[in-house]
């Protein structure tokens, strides 16, 4: 009680903060070759402080009193922009970078003046750019990338308790990510082996200074991904000494430190420790998960050309599992029956080295990827249902360039080299009643090889369009037929005051996991027949600025999917039909003759943080179907009609109040085959779904509501910032599924799954 006493008062304190300044610190670079822009003009535009860019880019603006503000940056020949929502601190100063565009001549018609919205010219079409702030500040978002992403249209997630991304009717193993370039295999504990959706974040949004969203159609510079792209891309260290936070959250402590190594280097560190365990041990679940993580990144300018980058993100994860107490309800003997032990380590560490050269530059990576993977399951009957004792492995090397010239035209070049292999150790037990006929089981690997080319080009064809066209290639060793070609391309149209239509679209693949190709039958690779599989996609949408800080776009989007892996055992189900549970995915003979398609359309508003109040609205209307090998469609895993989701706030002086509303109907689910799901239950607790019935079933509809209150203190040498995050503050009982149960009360044997219930979490970050 004195605990809460103290913190409560905490809120109502005012920060004794003396007059003094802050700052705003940064560079100004060209979007296209990243070279310094000398001489611009940065402007806060609250107390109209000002400062000129040095030659190296390089800005230092002294501002009145801490808060929120925006900076507006202008310089000849270039187009003005506007960064809003930058929180200026009494503890240190504050980072912004500004990427500016050559400047079009002018057009007839509005002048919106500075924009706050960013266009990536060569992916001008399902893509969003998310600032460190609002992804920090999502009501509901806990501060983790994947939950803010579902503000966004097109972007589903699973059950509440996953990070899962459903982008357009994709699963959750068709994304790509990428930290400062390095790409990374997942982004989430416990993940998904086979897919990359887990139960929580890893990234720290502490380190975050954008990230960059390809909900579809991005550009051949991506690749080995059928649905989306999350580029992460980190802030640099402080140069003014030692400086961190200390934040204690939802589910974890988290310490971030960050400070200066010589005049030209810099560098961040944080750790963070869950206490999931001990909340879930005080609410009495029979589960406890616990994982800690790391993450690091070095910076050095080693020239005026030349700069390196160093980073690295780990992850150890644990679960556990305790038997529940005589007397326990039925509800939690079933979830200790049914839950896997499932632990995990995994880290990647990177460097990027990039040069700028005459009208250009060229970047240069290496990295390494390793998860470690260890699910079992000793079956309710004491012989093993399944156990996965595996290692994935994977190193590779990135050569890019990015070249302009000066006659509108800009091309990107690359070459992708890697090396990939898993040692797996896997038993799969054939259970009565599933699809398995035979007990399956392997203690072997496979290695391979990953060579992709790419070349891309924009052509600036006066002042009202861009084209951009581009040709990836991708070989895949291990594959009897590992070699294809993926086609792209885009255009933005200005249609003037304000208004642009956009469009992209190609060809995409995405190889096999590794878990599957490494499924053997006595010593003999049976998955190494599988071809990639394939998506054509189109997006095209129309957008409005309606002034510099609110945007007004709409999307329609169309996929279509080839070469889907099917199960051998029962191929009516389709691989992209799973991957929303824990353990791993793809490890059994699979087929590829499975198809698919995805289409929708979606329309977004955003105003960005200005005169107090932001705002995202977001609606989705979407199919998403899958085939298995009878060519019939029927409702995906991930297929919801309807999705709406409004996300805004307001600040009064030091307080922020945010609320986040969804509205989703109802998802397609599969019932359960009652007289195969006794026979399984008695071994390993879960029923088995009746996949000649799969999607037939919906889910009642979903509305959540979460709110976020938050209040920033300002003391002369600190900050602090206390949040209280309610979810489901309405208390809502939203079943996001359907369990076999024997559970007595359910007298026909299916157990709604509810998702999270009303859940407040108080918790503050101390800025130092």
């Amino acid at each position: 009680m004195r605990r809460i006493l103290l913190f409560l008062s905490m809120w109502l304190v005012t920060a004794p903060v003396s007059a003094q300044s802050v700052t705003v610190r940064g560079r100004v670079l060209d979007a296209s070759s990243l070279r310094p822009i000398q001489a611009a003009t940065l402007t806060v535009v609250e107390s109209g402080a000002q400062a000129l860019s040095d030659q190296s880019g390089r800005f230092l603006i002294t501002s009145g009193n801490p808060g929120s503000v925006s900076v507006r940056v202008e310089v000849l020949g270039y187009e003005s922009a506007l960064e809003t929502d930058v929180v200026l601190r009494t503890s240190r100063s504050t980072y912004v970078e500004f990427r500016l565009e050559r400047k079009a001549l002018e057009l007839e018609g509005i002048v919106v003046g500075a924009p706050a919205f960013r266009v990536l010219e060569a992916a001008p079409v399902s893509t969003q750019l998310l600032s460190n702030q609002e992804l920090r500040r999502t009501p509901g978002g806990l501060q983790d990338v994947s939950r803010t992403l579902l503000s966004l249209p097109g972007v589903l997630g699973g059950v509440d308790n996953r990070n899962d991304l459903l982008v357009r009717g994709g699963g959750p193993g068709e994304n790509a990510y990428y930290i400062d370039g390095i790409r990374i295999p997942q982004i989430n504990h416990f993940a998904t082996q086979g897919a990359s959706g887990g139960a929580l974040g890893l990234v720290n949004v502490d380190f975050i200074r954008e990230t960059e969203f390809f909900a579809g159609a991005f550009p051949v510079r991506y690749g080995d991904a059928l649905s989306s792209v999350l580029s992460i891309e980190n802030r640099p260290g402080s140069p003014e000494g030692v400086q961190g936070d200390f934040t204690l959250g939802a589910t974890e402590a988290a310490l971030t430190l960050d400070g200066p190594a010589g005049d030209n280097s810099n560098w961040l560190f944080s750790v963070r420790r869950s206490y999931l365990q001990f909340l879930f041990e005080a609410l009495g679940l029979p589960i406890r998960p616990d994982y800690w993580d790391t993450q690091f990144r070095f910076e050095s300018q080693i020239s005026d050309r030349d700069r390196l980058v160093l980073v690295g993100i780990g992850a150890l994860d644990n679960f556990d599992i305790v038997p529940p107490a005589i007397g326990d309800d039925f509800e939690n003997f079933e979830i200790a029956s049914r839950v896997i032990d499932n632990d995990q380590k995994s880290f990647t560490v990177g460097a990027s080295w990039r040069r700028l050269i005459e009208g250009g530059f060229v970047t240069t990576s290496v990295s390494q990827s390793r998860s470690h993977f260890s699910f079992e399951d000793p079956g309710d009957d004491g012989i093993p249902v399944l156990a996965n004792d595996s290692e994935e492995l994977d190193t590779r090397l990135t050569v890019q360039g990015d070249f302009e010239s000066g006659s509108g035209l800009t091309m990107a070049v690359g070459l992708d080299a890697s090396r990939s292999s898993v040692e797996a150790r896997v038993f799969q037990r054939a259970i009565p009643g599933g699809a398995l006929k035979e007990d399956l089981a392997w203690d072997e690997g496979v290695m391979l090889h990953k060579l992709s080319a790419f070349a891309q080009t924009t052509i600036d064809l006066g002042s009202r369009v861009k084209l951009t066209g581009g040709l990836r290639a991708d070989e895949v060793s291990a594959l009897d037929d590992g070699f294809e070609f993926s086609p792209r391309g885009s255009v933005l149209i200005d249609l003037g005051s304000g208004v642009t239509a956009q469009a992209g679209g190609g060809l995409y693949h995405q190889a096999p996991s590794l878990i599957a190709l490494s499924v053997k039958d006595n010593g003999r690779p049976i998955n190494l027949s599988l071809r990639q599989q394939r998506n054509v996609q189109v997006a095209s949408g129309v957008s409005w600025t309606v002034n510099q800080g609110f945007r007004l776009s709409a999307e329609a989007f169309w996929k279509e999917y080839s070469r889907v892996p099917l199960l051998v055992s029962d191929p009516r189900v389709s691989v992209s039909n799973l991957g929303g549970d824990y353990g791993f995915v793809g490890a059994e003979p699979l087929t590829d003759d499975g198809t698919g398609r995805a289409r929708g359309l979606e329309i977004f508003a955003q105003q960005k943080l200005l005169q107090n109040s932001y705002f995202l609205g977001a609606y989705t209307l979407s199919w998403s179907e899958f085939a298995g090998m009878d060519g019939r469609l029927r409702p995906s895993a991930w297929d919801r009609r309807h999705a709406l989701d409004l996300t805004g706030g307001y600040r009064v002086g030091s307080w922020e109040f945010g609320s986040k509303l969804r509205v989703l109907s109802g998802l397609a689910t599969t019932p359960w085959d009652i007289v195969a799901s006794e026979q399984s239950y008695a071994i390993t607790g879960r029923g088995v779904p009746d996949w000649a019935r799969l999607g037939e079933v919906r889910t009642p509809g979903y509305v959540r509501l979460d709110a976020r209150i938050e209040r920033r203190l300002d003391f002369p040498a600190w900050n602090a910032v206390l949040f209280l995050d309610v979810q489901n503050i309405l208390n809502r009982e939203n079943a996001v599924g359907f369990a076999y149960t024997e559970d007595p009360a359910f007298e026909n044997r299916i157990r709604p799954i509810d998702g999270s219930g009303l859940l407040p979490t108080f918790g503050f970050s101390i800025e130092f």
